[in-house]
């Protein structure tokens, strides 16, 4: 990616309906690319977009414990878009061509992306099947890989983290933190916290009574009884807790489903972080113990 950014460029964001979140057309300064930002709720419309009328392929998103997201193509994407809607996503994009991508091209870009999702492990790949890529000339490879490095410098500013490679001191993503004994807990950890959206705590934490796709080690799973959720901004706190019920693989991803035994409490006084502290906040599940839950007021004394 170093070199795809040595050039500024501009990109324009066009709202069809007003709606900062509603649906949203980007361009990019010399560039015959066109990308369509969706939310899932508008999927009604943004198929009878005459950019949804043409070859393509999206990318449609998820944020749960961590960021999912499911790579497609289509010939036009509104095909397919529409047959999306049993799956488990919040927000979408497909890009199209205004000088027309082929069949050929957009199953090139579909394959490019998974496998750059599946390099960079930075977000959780729901396809189940991994795409071949296409036999295809030398010159529509090269014009496709084009658009693709177009497409790779749009994708972070609109907000999705899977084709960004992780930092060179970072390494590779491991499942991490483990469950292990602490001797400060005098115990192991027991309770599972993961960092909750308002939109996934809203709809999957307190209305499906789960909670995905979580990264973990299988041998630590028997040691979890309790999963607490932590609202981001502008919430910031631990506010809710749930006894697990059974943690399963969550289809092909290699993450898993925790189920709640019953309805999710909310705690008495929801946990926060001290004013002034920084750093204690979950970006990404951690582990702490149910007594602590119970008797800590302090976001940063879970840790210790």
């Amino acid at each position: 990616m170093g070199s795809l950014m040595a050039n500024p460029f501009t990109i324009e964001i066009f709202s069809t309906t007003g709606d900062p979140q509603g649906i949203r057309i980007i361009q990019k300064s010399n560039w015959s690319g066109v990308g369509v930002v969706f939310p899932r709720e508008s999927i009604a419309e943004v198929i009878k977009e005459d950019h949804a009328k043409r070859p393509g392929v999206y990318i449609l998103v998820g944020d749960l414990a961590e960021e999912t997201v499911y790579i497609g193509e289509a010939d036009p994407v509104a095909t397919r878009l529409k047959q999306h809607l049993q799956k488990d996503w919040s927000w979408g994009v497909f890009f199209v061509d205004s000088h027309g991508l082929g069949k050929t091209e957009v199953q090139f870009l579909e394959s490019e992306l998974v496998r750059i999702a599946q390099e960079n492990d930075s977000s959780i790949l729901m396809n189940k099947n991994v795409p071949s890529k296409p036999n295809m000339s030398r010159q529509s490879q090269a014009a496709a890989t084009v658009f693709l490095n177009e497409m790779l410098l749009i994708l972070p500013m609109i907000g999705i983290r899977a084709f960004t490679a992780p930092k060179k001191h970072e390494g590779k993503k491991v499942d991490k933190p483990k469950a292990v004994d602490n001797p400060l807990t005098g115990g192991k950890w027991d309770t599972i916290v993961i960092p909750a959206r308002e939109d996934g705590f809203n709809r999957v934490f307190l209305g499906e009574d789960c909670w995905y796709a979580i990264r973990m080690n299988a041998k630590e799973l028997p040691k979890f009884k309790y999963i607490a959720a932590y609202q981001v901004a502008p919430v910031s706190a631990i506010t809710h807790i749930a006894e697990i019920d059974e943690i399963v693989p969550y289809q092909n991803s290699g993450k898993y489903l925790v189920r709640f035994k019953s309805k999710a409490k909310v705690l008495e006084k929801p946990i926060a972080l001290t004013e002034g502290k920084v750093g204690s906040q979950p970006q990404s599940p951690r582990y702490t113990t149910y007594e602590k839950i119970m008797g800590s007021s302090k976001l940063e004394d879970l840790w210790m």
